[in-house]
């Protein structure tokens, strides 16, 4: 634990989110250390509430200030035990009584933890290299998106306030994250499906993909993932392959492009971020990132937008449709 709380919790790393500046890009790729840490780097941000677009650090975007400190009060710990522990709850309330002191969960700690994991190591592996190197290295950067899907800002949003409606604490919410995280009959299902589809990799030798705040684009057919501003991977569920498949294209053909900005605007929900601002001015000026302004400024069409939004990475989270409750392929299904 560190000595104090998190302020401003990232749902895309710094150290990944740093490759959209050009040269921080090109010395990662060749090893070269930096003089300014990830956090200080500098690049354009579309901000989809203030309809401009800004020169910043990415440690100013794609974060939620104080979205990861939770209070942990003694009525809501008592709550926790008796949802969760009955069997122990009249010990633990008289502990509590001994201890009434209201105390914080940091979740920053644990997100912190994750991206020192293989799966984080993954995506970073695969913007440096621009391709995969195995079948483990692909293994890991699947489960990569799922997790990442998770800690979205439409996910984490929605389901902090559905728990709070169902008198489930924020604190508990986060509990209940983690232990998600941690179950391994979860990820099977969540990655079965996306790792045995058929993956491309669309590479390019200048940065050509901004980056929305939630990267990780899925919709009933296809995911869609931002890996760095020169791969953009698109994974076709309706095509099963072998785990060892995938094929690396150098060339991005025109309607893919047009649909990687189409999803990415459809699933951003505060900044879009590149190192050009001339792109990002096109980008702003589309029909599609005018619909998308105008209804994220609308309160209730922002909820409609976060349930939207989250509701897709649960389809995923399911087996996209495409699992029996054994969490094996469907013969009926594609």
């Amino acid at each position: 634990m560190t000595g104090t709380f998190t302020t401003r919790n990232h749902y895309n790393p710094c150290f990944w989110t740093a490759l959209w500046n050009k040269e921080y890009y090109a010395q990662y790729c060749t090893n070269e250390r930096s003089r300014k840490p990830a956090r200080d780097q500098v690049v354009y941000a579309l901000n989809l509430n203030a309809n401009k677009i800004l020169k910043t650090k990415v440690e100013q975007v794609h974060s939620h200030k104080d979205l990861g400190v939770a209070a942990i009060t003694p009525e809501s710990a008592k709550r926790f035990c008796a949802r969760w522990y009955p069997e122990k709850y009249d010990t633990f309330c008289e502990d509590i009584a001994s201890h009434p002191e209201t105390v914080y969960l940091d979740f920053e700690d644990i997100l912190s933890g994750m991206e020192t994991q293989a799966s984080y190591s993954s995506l970073m592996q695969a913007a440096k290299l621009g391709s995969l190197t195995s079948v483990e290295h692909k293994g890991f950067l699947t489960c990569l998106l799922i997790m990442h899907a998770m800690r979205s800002y439409e996910f984490m949003s929605m389901l902090v306030d559905m728990t709070n409606s169902e008198d489930v604490d924020k604190w508990e919410y986060f509990w209940l994250l983690k232990k998600t995280w941690s179950s391994q009959s979860f990820l099977a299902r969540a990655v079965t499906v996306p790792a045995f589809s058929e993956w491309t990799l669309w590479r390019t030798s200048d940065h050509t993909f901004p980056l929305c705040d939630s990267p990780v684009m899925m919709d009933r057919d296809s995911l869609m993932a931002v890996l760095s501003p020169r791969l953009l991977l698109e994974i076709n569920l309706n095509i099963r392959r072998p785990e060892q498949y995938w094929r690396v294209c150098d060339e991005v053909p025109g309607h893919v492009l047009a649909a990687f900005r189409r999803r990415s605007i459809a699933n951003s929900f505060r900044e879009i971020i590149f190192h050009d601002q001339a792109i990002l001015e096109e980008w702003k000026s589309s029909d599609h990132a005018r619909a998308r302004i105008m209804a994220l400024r609308d309160p209730s069409n922002l909820k409609t937008c976060i349930e939207e939004g989250a509701s897709r990475i649960i389809f995923g989270l399911k087996g996209f449709d495409r699992l029996d409750n054994a969490g094996q392929f469907s013969t009926s299904l594609h």
